[in-house]
């Protein structure tokens, strides 16, 4: 892996960063991580000898360069951020703290320390306009507060590139879903109501089409990246899977799954404002550059999520 010896994963107890460690982990890589555990749990970490765990915030700069500079990893991922956007929408003022100053100590912990970051970003800055396949050239446009802080942190990895502190890579992703998931989005929503008995489902605006990627693909996706040897010039990679599902797709996989009657129940309170119609990845610079294409989909992960959950009602039983 691009011959890396010490790999530090900022964030690395979340939902991707999670399925990222134990995927270096499970490869006998020797992993570092660090994160504050406000939301990632050290249940979704498998436990070896090539973890090492630290408890830390990305805005506690003394205790993050402390750390970077203990460890001198060779490559870091940063996945440390706010992500769920009604959280971004209804504190603002922590999610520029956490996204934005947040990445800036991240970058000043490892600059000229670090050979190789990769920082994850999202393809919701690109505009919401576009309803076609988006390359990364596609229009900047991004119109809430979380697109705003990833935007806004890309733009503090190019400049820390420029200014020669270190090499790194931009990652856009796109819808993540699977196990080990920490924010209550669509996914999570409806396996709640069905954990409560309901089959008439409730949920918000019914229109949009997403991307929805396989977590364990995107935790193969940022092993790719990490693992080329010389960077192209190009330096910013969708990570999609490059297939768009409706929300009704969505809830035909969860019939299909539970065998239950279900159906869609629209209510107000669960509508967005302003929600995107479509946002499809196009993963080919990816594919390009690496040997990654996506190897699962959607039905996958529901089937996973929806096998855990019974396994754990068992268990409890």
């Amino acid at each position: 892996m691009q011959n890396s010896k010490k790999i530090a994963v900022i964030g690395g107890a979340g939902f991707i960063g999670s399925h990222l460690v134990n995927l270096l982990t499970a490869e006998n890589k020797e992993v570092y991580l660090y994160d504050n555990f406000s939301s990632g749990k050290r249940a979704f970490l498998n436990q070896n000898d090539n973890l090492h765990i630290t408890e830390g915030d990305i805005l506690d700069q003394g205790k993050l360069s402390g750390f970077i500079d203990t460890v001198r990893p060779d490559l870091v991922y940063h996945l440390a951020a706010i992500h769920y956007i009604p959280q971004c929408e209804d504190n603002p003022s922590e999610a520029i703290r956490i996204n934005i100053e947040g990445t800036q100590n991240v970058l000043n912990a490892c600059a000229n320390k670090v050979s190789r970051l990769i920082f994850t970003s999202t393809g919701a800055i690109y505009s919401p306009d576009i309803e076609t396949e988006l390359p990364e050239e596609s229009l900047i446009d991004t119109r809430d507060v979380y697109g705003m802080t990833k935007y806004s942190g890309e733009k503090l990895v190019e400049h820390y590139m420029r200014k020669g502190r270190g090499e790194a890579i931009i990652v856009r992703l796109f819808n993540a879903v699977g196990l080990n998931e920490t924010n209550p989005h669509l996914i999570p929503a409806i396996l709640e109501q069905l954990e409560e008995g309901k089959v008439k489902v409730e949920l918000g605006n019914l229109y949009p089409k997403r991307d929805y990627i396989h977590v364990q693909d995107i935790a193969d996706g940022l092993y790719a990246l990490g693992s080329i040897s010389d960077l192209p010039e190009k330096r910013i990679f969708n990570l999609g899977s490059g297939t768009e599902r409706s929300i009704q797709e969505l809830m035909d996989y969860f019939k299909e799954e539970t065998a239950l009657p279900l159906e869609i129940v629209q209510v107000a309170s669960r509508m967005r404002k302003n929600d995107r119609k479509s946002q499809l990845a196009d993963n080919s610079y990816l594919r390009q550059i690496t040997d990654w294409s996506p190897r699962r989909d959607v039905k996958q992960a529901i089937a996973e999520i929806w096998a855990e959950l019974q396994e754990n009602k068992t268990v409890n039983s």
